[in-house]
């Protein structure tokens, strides 16, 4: 009788398979990652998805983002975290922030990387994970934000629901004002937030995108 073991071939990242199997056998899984990344990018001029792969190759690096608001010029630097289908993260002043791709101008890097190190994101360099992956993809990835987005690339309005119950901090130009409040949902083009200021009378506001410079998700 064949083992489970022996019929799947591996059976956890600690795999007993010689060296030279494995070795192969993890190329054949990076291959495929990149494969499933590339996934659902059809050659369409507004197609932002070619986009958010390149900016996808500067995670974990510092970068510094030139960006436009409404006429009005502004640079932020920080380490780039992800890349999403219409925005950015970026890790700035020890705060998370997320930048629309609409508004962006440029993105250089910073060559001096002994200065400029990042923890890179552990959860995709796991042999654990790439197993997972190979084996019951569906399920591994759509039970995490990151991967979703990783894969597929997912939308701003998806992203800040992570965020929902916390504190962020909305940065905007016109009139120019900042807001704070507790995030309590978003829809496609709006987010929704419980006004944290003793001035505001109403219980929830609504705030659109386009009206929105920077969000940045307040230290918890």
């Amino acid at each position: 009788m064949i083992k489970d073991k022996q019929r799947i071939g591996i059976s956890s990242p600690t795999t007993a398979l010689p060296e030279k199997q494995f070795i192969e056998l993890k190329a054949c899984i990076a291959e495929a990652n990149h494969i499933l990344r590339t996934l659902g990018n059809p050659p369409q001029p507004n197609n932002t998805r070619q986009l958010e792969l390149k900016l996808a190759s500067l995670q974990d690096q510092y970068v510094e983002v030139q960006m436009s608001f409404r006429g009005k010029l502004k640079t932020v630097d920080g380490f780039l975290l992800q890349s999403g289908k219409n925005y950015i993260t970026i890790w700035s002043n020890s705060r998370l922030r997320y930048v629309q791709y609409d508004q962006l101008i440029s993105i250089s890097t910073d060559g001096n990387e002994a200065e400029t190190t990042h923890e890179t994101h552990p959860i995709f360099c796991s042999e654990e994970l790439n197993c997972a992956l190979l084996y019951t993809f569906t399920e591994t990835v759509s039970g995490s934000v990151m991967l979703l987005n990783r894969f597929y690339g997912i939308p701003l309005s998806i992203a800040l629901l992570q965020h929902a119950g916390q504190k962020i901090i909305v940065q905007m130009t016109e009139p120019k004002s900042i807001k704070m409040g507790c995030l309590v949902n978003t829809t496609e083009d709006k987010i929704i937030i419980q006004p944290l200021s003793k001035h505001e009378d109403q219980l929830l506001e609504t705030i659109a995108l386009t009206d929105i410079e920077v969000i940045t998700i307040a230290k918890q």
